[in-house]
C-alpha cells in the first residue's frame, strides 16, 4: 500500500512539474506587431484589340524579415495572426472602375492568397478590404511563416483605356515568438 501511495505521489509530482514548466515557458512569450506594406504603381494601358477599356498587371515583393522583430525571432515564431489586410488608393490620375481585378500574394510552392474585385469604382482614398471570406488569411499566414520573400500581384481590366494609380498594400500581423523554443 505504501508503495502504491508513493507511486501515485511521484506520478502527481511529475505531472504537475511538466505542466508547470510549460506555464513558466509561456511566460517567456514575446508578442509584437509585424506590419508589411508595398506600393504598386499601376499603369493602365489600352488592350491590344483597341477596345474602350484598359488592362494592367503590376507586381512587387515583400520580405517578411524586413521587420526587425520578425528577423530577430525568425526561428522562434510560434504564431502569426493576420489582424488586417487592405489596399488603399493613394493617388490616381482619374477615377477608374475596376471591371474585374485580382490582387494576390504568393510564395514559392505555397497556396496563394487571392482577392477579386468587380465593378468597383476607385478614387484617391478608396480602401479595398482584403477579407478572409475564402480562407485567404490561412494562405497568407503560410506565406509569412515561410519567412521568404513573396510576391504581391495586381492585374485586371478597367473602364478606361488610360490611367495611372498607386495602390498601397498593407498586411498587419500580430506575432508570438518564444526565445526558449
Amino acid at each position: 500500500m505504501k508503495q502504491s501511495i508513493r507511486a501515485i505521489f511521484t506520478l502527481l509530482i511529475v505531472v504537475f512539474s511538466i505542466s508547470g514548466c510549460e506555464k513558466i515557458k509561456e511566460l517567456a512569450d514575446v508578442k509584437f506587431d509585424a506590419n508589411y506594406e508595398s506600393t504598386l504603381n499601376v499603369d493602365v494601358t489600352p488592350t491590344a484589340t483597341k477596345a474602350s477599356y484598359g488592362v494592367f498587371h503590376e507586381t512587387a515583393t515583400i520580405d517578411p524579415l524586413s521587420n526587425s522583430d520578425m528577423a530577430a525571432y525568425a526561428e522562434k515564431i510560434k504564431e502569426i495572426e493576420i489582424v488586417e489586410a487592405s489596399a488603399e488608393v493613394i493617388s490616381i490620375s482619374t477615377p477608374v472602375k475596376l471591371i474585374t481585378t485580382n490582387l494576390s500574394a504568393s510564395g514559392d510552392n505555397l497556396p496563394e492568397a487571392s482577392w477579386t474585385f468587380s465593378n468597383k469604382t476607385i478614387e484617391a482614398g478608396t480602401v479595398l478590404t482584403l477579407d478572409n471570406a475564402n480562407g485567404q488569411f490561412d494562405n497568407l499566414n503560410k506565406i509569412l511563416k515561410s519567412k521568404k520573400v513573396f510576391t504581391v500581384s495586381l492585374m485586371g481590366q478597367t473602364d478606361v483605356d488610360e490611367a495611372t494609380f498607386s495602390l498601397k498594400i498593407m498586411f498587419k500581423t500580430r506575432v508570438t515568438a518564444n526565445p526558449l523554443d
